[in-house]
């Protein structure tokens, strides 16, 4: 029995030598600090602070404030426009209406007017109804008759030779030209109708062959009055034709380009 015993004490003794002697690990804390984000604040209990039950009891948790949406920053304005030039040019106002119709312009002559007294008159009239006319001049030939003759002669005193025998054979109402391009020459008569004067020509020639037959012509000076209108005043226009109606001779023609 004395042998067991001694048998154990050296065992136990054995086992907690073997047991002191092994280094010793570091015992784990039962909680572990956990890692908040940097921008949440730890919480610190109140007897952390150093505070007791009675102000733990007086202190009111302050109510949570609700979080406020920021406003969204505001969009930039779009710039203007820059083209090749680098001239900013901003955008054009919307407009409801729609645009206008073009004024399309009627273009009148009023003529001729034989005189300047008389396109005065008209004149002053179109000024009455609201409009403006320019004044034109233009020239025409205008036949003034057949003319019977015999050329003209070298001298005057030939021609007056010529005069006296024609007298002697039965012919009258001749006279001698004093100037121009017929100088000298016989006048046998100027006729406005050319059966009157074909007759005369005929009684000259059987006397004389070389009696001649030619027309002659006047110069006239015509005025006119060119005036613009918008189409669409047509009161306008209608005036303007009861104008013309009452002047004889004179008409209104429409030209086809405005100048």
């Amino acid at each position: 029995m004395r042998l067991v015993f001694w048998f154990f004490l050296l065992l136990n003794l054995a086992f907690f030598y073997w047991q002191y002697s092994q280094p010793q690990k570091p015992e784990s804390p039962l909680l572990q600090a956990e890692v908040l984000p940097s921008d949440v604040e730890r919480l610190v209990l109140l007897r952390e602070r150093g505070l007791g039950m009675a102000s733990q009891a007086q202190a009111v948790p302050k109510p949570l404030q609700p979080a406020v949406a920021q406003p969204a920053p505001e969009e930039p304005p779009m710039p203007p426009v820059a083209y090749a030039d680098q001239t900013a040019v901003p955008a054009a106002p919307f407009k409801a209406d729609e645009p206008k119709p073009p004024i399309v312009m009627a273009c009148f002559t009023l003529g001729s007017l034989q005189d300047e007294a008389a396109a005065g008159r008209m004149y002053k009239a179109l000024l009455a109804l609201g409009i403006k006319a320019e004044q034109r001049l233009s020239e025409r030939r205008v036949l003034k008759g057949y003319w019977v003759f015999l050329p003209p002669f070298k001298s005057y005193a030939n021609a007056r030779s010529k005069v006296q025998v024609l007298k002697e054979k039965g012919l009258d109402d001749m006279y001698v030209m004093g100037k121009g391009e017929v100088k000298n020459a016989i006048s046998l008569g100027l006729f406005s109708r050319k059966s009157t004067a074909t007759g005369r020509l005929n009684q000259v020639r059987r006397i004389d062959s070389a009696a001649m037959m030619e027309p002659r012509y006047r110069v006239v000076k015509d005025r006119w009055l060119d005036l613009t209108v918008d189409s669409a005043q047509t009161e306008k226009i209608a005036g303007i034709a009861a104008l013309t109606d009452q002047q004889s001779g004179v008409e209104l023609v429409q030209r086809k380009a405005c100048k």
